[in-house]
């Protein structure tokens, strides 16, 4: 099965990857819990739209609806915060 994130680019020079397995497929709602205030970008590839939501300059959270995977990209050099942020965003709606 093809990965849903096909040829990975960092938003930004030096941000690191990772992809995090769910315990379910991401649905329309969980897009729309994750996004709050910010835009959101679709990226359409051969696999289907990637739905690309940025937030506040710390991570960038890639999800394809009917996919139980995220691609996240990290801001280096913050810490532990994003991977904090991220653990608390993905319980909100995948615990």
């Amino acid at each position: 099965m093809p990965s849903p994130f096909p040829d990975p680019t960092p938003p930004f020079p030096g941000w690191v990857r990772r992809e995090y397995r769910l315990s379910r497929p991401v649905i329309r709602e969980d897009i729309a819990a994750f996004l709050g205030n910010e835009e959101i970008y679709i990226r359409e590839t051969a696999y289907g739209p990637v739905n690309i939501i940025h937030k506040y300059g710390l991570l960038e959270l890639h999800c394809v609806i009917g996919e139980p995977v995220t691609e996240t990209w990290f801001a280096p050099g913050k810490g532990a915060y994003p991977a904090d942020y991220l653990d608390a965003l993905l319980s909100t709606r995948f615990d």
